[in-house]
Protein backbone atom coordinates (compact mmCIF):
# COMPACT_ATOMS: atom_id res chain seq x y z
CA UNK A 1 0.00 0.00 0.00
CA UNK A 2 1.25 3.49 -0.83
CA UNK A 3 2.16 5.75 2.07
CA UNK A 4 0.32 9.05 2.53
CA UNK A 5 3.31 10.96 1.10
CA UNK A 6 3.66 8.63 -1.90
CA UNK A 7 0.04 9.24 -2.91
CA UNK A 8 0.23 12.98 -2.23
CA UNK A 9 -0.52 13.97 -5.82
CA UNK A 10 -3.96 12.44 -5.44
CA UNK A 11 -4.64 13.71 -1.90
CA UNK A 12 -7.99 15.46 -1.39
CA UNK A 13 -7.51 18.31 1.06
CA UNK A 14 -10.36 20.27 2.63
CA UNK A 15 -9.36 23.80 3.63
CA UNK A 16 -11.86 25.54 5.91
CA UNK A 17 -11.67 29.30 6.31
CA UNK A 18 -10.33 29.22 2.78
CA UNK A 19 -11.14 32.82 1.87
CA UNK A 20 -8.98 34.26 4.68
CA UNK A 21 -5.35 35.28 4.30
CA UNK A 22 -4.00 31.94 5.48
CA UNK A 23 -6.57 29.91 3.59
CA UNK A 24 -5.82 31.60 0.28
CA UNK A 25 -2.08 31.05 0.65
CA UNK A 26 -2.54 27.40 1.59
CA UNK A 27 -4.98 26.68 -1.22
CA UNK A 28 -2.72 28.28 -3.83
CA UNK A 29 0.38 26.38 -2.73
CA UNK A 30 -1.36 23.02 -2.53
CA UNK A 31 -2.97 23.51 -5.93
CA UNK A 32 0.38 24.54 -7.39
CA UNK A 33 1.97 21.29 -6.29
CA UNK A 34 -0.88 19.14 -7.58
CA UNK A 35 -3.15 18.43 -4.63
CA UNK A 36 -6.93 18.42 -5.02
CA UNK A 37 -8.15 21.31 -2.89
CA UNK A 38 -11.70 21.78 -1.65
CA UNK A 39 -12.10 25.33 -0.35
CA UNK A 40 -14.80 25.90 2.27
CA UNK A 41 -16.07 29.28 3.43
CA UNK A 42 -19.21 31.20 4.31
CA UNK A 43 -19.20 33.75 1.48
CA UNK A 44 -19.58 32.55 -2.11
CA UNK A 45 -18.32 35.87 -3.47
CA UNK A 46 -15.06 35.71 -1.54
CA UNK A 47 -14.62 32.00 -2.30
CA UNK A 48 -14.88 32.63 -6.02
CA UNK A 49 -11.33 34.02 -6.13
CA UNK A 50 -9.77 31.21 -4.09
CA UNK A 51 -7.58 28.79 -6.08
CA UNK A 52 -9.32 25.43 -5.61
CA UNK A 53 -10.72 22.45 -7.48
CA UNK A 54 -14.03 22.83 -5.64
CA UNK A 55 -15.55 25.66 -3.61
CA UNK A 56 -18.21 24.90 -1.02
CA UNK A 57 -20.25 27.35 1.04
CA UNK A 58 -21.04 26.10 4.55
CA UNK A 59 -21.66 27.50 8.01
CA UNK A 60 -19.36 25.39 10.17
CA UNK A 61 -21.10 26.54 13.34
CA UNK A 62 -24.12 24.53 12.14
CA UNK A 63 -23.58 20.81 12.84
CA UNK A 64 -26.18 19.73 10.28
CA UNK A 65 -24.56 21.86 7.58
CA UNK A 66 -21.15 20.32 8.27
CA UNK A 67 -22.54 16.78 8.17
CA UNK A 68 -24.14 17.58 4.82
CA UNK A 69 -20.86 19.01 3.54
CA UNK A 70 -18.93 15.89 4.52
CA UNK A 71 -21.54 13.66 2.92
CA UNK A 72 -21.37 15.65 -0.33
CA UNK A 73 -17.58 15.51 -0.48
CA UNK A 74 -17.14 11.80 0.18
CA UNK A 75 -13.54 10.51 0.60
CA UNK A 76 -11.15 13.04 2.12
CA UNK A 77 -7.48 12.66 3.02
CA UNK A 78 -6.81 15.81 5.04
CA UNK A 79 -8.56 18.74 6.66
CA UNK A 80 -6.80 22.03 7.33
CA UNK A 81 -9.09 23.88 9.70
CA UNK A 82 -8.15 27.55 9.34
CA UNK A 83 -11.28 29.21 10.72
CA UNK A 84 -10.25 32.13 12.90
CA UNK A 85 -11.61 34.97 14.97
CA UNK A 86 -10.38 37.17 17.80
CA UNK A 87 -11.82 39.38 20.51
CA UNK A 88 -10.10 40.64 23.61
CA UNK A 89 -11.34 40.31 27.15
CA UNK A 90 -12.54 37.60 29.48
CA UNK A 91 -16.31 37.53 29.77
CA UNK A 92 -19.39 35.51 28.97
CA UNK A 93 -20.14 37.89 26.10
CA UNK A 94 -16.75 37.36 24.50
CA UNK A 95 -17.01 33.60 25.11
CA UNK A 96 -20.35 33.57 23.30
CA UNK A 97 -18.81 35.26 20.25
CA UNK A 98 -15.59 33.20 20.11
CA UNK A 99 -16.63 29.69 20.97
CA UNK A 100 -18.90 29.01 17.98
CA UNK A 101 -16.09 30.10 15.66
CA UNK A 102 -13.07 28.56 17.39
CA UNK A 103 -14.45 25.54 19.23
CA UNK A 104 -17.87 24.52 17.94
CA UNK A 105 -16.87 24.75 14.27
CA UNK A 106 -13.90 22.47 14.93
CA UNK A 107 -16.00 20.01 16.92
CA UNK A 108 -18.48 19.83 14.05
CA UNK A 109 -15.73 19.31 11.47
CA UNK A 110 -14.16 16.52 13.52
CA UNK A 111 -17.51 14.78 14.02
CA UNK A 112 -18.38 15.02 10.33
CA UNK A 113 -15.01 14.15 8.78
CA UNK A 114 -13.44 11.73 11.26
CA UNK A 115 -14.81 8.62 9.53
CA UNK A 116 -13.35 9.72 6.19
CA UNK A 117 -10.00 10.59 7.75
CA UNK A 118 -9.88 7.27 9.57
CA UNK A 119 -10.62 5.38 6.36
CA UNK A 120 -7.82 7.17 4.48
CA UNK A 121 -5.29 7.18 7.35
CA UNK A 122 -5.65 10.92 6.91
CA UNK A 123 -4.90 13.92 9.04
CA UNK A 124 -6.23 17.19 10.45
CA UNK A 125 -4.44 20.37 11.49
CA UNK A 126 -5.46 23.60 13.17
CA UNK A 127 -3.66 26.88 13.81
CA UNK A 128 -3.57 27.92 17.46
CA UNK A 129 -1.97 30.77 19.36
CA UNK A 130 0.88 31.53 21.72
CA UNK A 131 -1.86 32.90 23.99
CA UNK A 132 -2.34 29.26 25.01
CA UNK A 133 0.16 28.28 27.69
CA UNK A 134 0.13 24.51 28.15
CA UNK A 135 -0.52 23.47 31.75
CA UNK A 136 -1.48 27.05 32.70
CA UNK A 137 -4.95 28.45 33.32
CA UNK A 138 -6.15 30.59 30.36
CA UNK A 139 -6.31 34.29 31.16
CA UNK A 140 -8.72 35.38 28.43
CA UNK A 141 -11.75 34.12 26.55
CA UNK A 142 -9.61 33.79 23.43
CA UNK A 143 -6.94 31.71 25.15
CA UNK A 144 -9.59 29.51 26.73
CA UNK A 145 -11.29 28.86 23.38
CA UNK A 146 -8.00 28.10 21.67
CA UNK A 147 -6.98 25.78 24.51
CA UNK A 148 -10.25 23.90 24.19
CA UNK A 149 -9.73 23.60 20.44
CA UNK A 150 -6.26 22.17 21.05
CA UNK A 151 -7.83 19.66 23.42
CA UNK A 152 -10.19 18.47 20.68
CA UNK A 153 -7.25 17.97 18.33
CA UNK A 154 -5.30 16.02 20.95
CA UNK A 155 -8.25 13.69 21.47
CA UNK A 156 -8.64 13.23 17.72
CA UNK A 157 -4.94 12.42 17.44
CA UNK A 158 -5.37 9.54 19.88
CA UNK A 159 -8.05 8.08 17.63
CA UNK A 160 -6.51 8.83 14.22
CA UNK A 161 -3.11 7.63 15.34
CA UNK A 162 -4.49 4.15 15.83
CA UNK A 163 -5.56 4.18 12.17
CA UNK A 164 -2.24 5.50 10.89
CA UNK A 165 -3.38 9.10 10.67
CA UNK A 166 -2.44 12.28 12.51
CA UNK A 167 -3.79 15.42 14.15
CA UNK A 168 -1.51 18.38 14.74
CA UNK A 169 -1.59 21.87 16.24
CA UNK A 170 0.47 24.67 14.67
CA UNK A 171 1.13 27.66 16.91
CA UNK A 172 1.65 31.27 15.84
CA UNK A 173 1.71 34.59 17.69
CA UNK A 174 -0.05 36.39 14.86
CA UNK A 175 -0.43 36.12 11.11
CA UNK A 176 1.08 38.60 8.69
CA UNK A 177 4.11 40.83 8.37
CA UNK A 178 4.56 41.28 12.12
CA UNK A 179 4.04 37.62 12.84
CA UNK A 180 4.15 34.46 10.74
CA UNK A 181 3.71 35.24 7.03
CA UNK A 182 0.87 33.37 5.38
CA UNK A 183 3.32 31.95 2.85
CA UNK A 184 5.42 30.43 5.63
CA UNK A 185 2.36 28.87 7.24
CA UNK A 186 1.35 27.43 3.86
CA UNK A 187 4.82 25.94 3.33
CA UNK A 188 4.82 24.31 6.75
CA UNK A 189 1.35 22.86 6.26
CA UNK A 190 2.38 21.48 2.87
CA UNK A 191 5.45 19.87 4.44
CA UNK A 192 3.23 18.44 7.18
CA UNK A 193 1.13 16.68 4.56
CA UNK A 194 4.26 14.86 3.38
CA UNK A 195 5.68 14.02 6.82
CA UNK A 196 5.24 10.50 8.27
CA UNK A 197 2.09 10.49 10.37
CA UNK A 198 3.83 9.13 13.45
CA UNK A 199 6.25 12.07 13.43
CA UNK A 200 3.50 14.73 13.50
CA UNK A 201 0.60 13.10 15.31
CA UNK A 202 -0.07 14.85 18.60
CA UNK A 203 2.60 17.47 17.93
CA UNK A 204 2.28 21.13 18.91
CA UNK A 205 4.49 22.87 16.34
CA UNK A 206 5.64 26.44 16.93
CA UNK A 207 5.83 28.68 13.86
CA UNK A 208 6.72 31.85 15.72
CA UNK A 209 9.50 33.71 13.96
CA UNK A 210 10.21 36.30 16.65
Amino acid sequence: MRTFAERRRRVRVVVTGASGIAGRAVCSLLRERGDTVIAVGTDAGRLASVDAAERMVADLTDADAVRALAADLGPVDAVLHLVGGWRGGDSAEVDAWLRPRLVDSLAHVIAAFEAALTASAGRLAIVSSTAVKPDAEPTSSYARAKADAEGLVAELGDRLGAAGGAATVFVIRSLGEEGTPAAVLAERLAAWLDAPAASVNGARVSLTLR
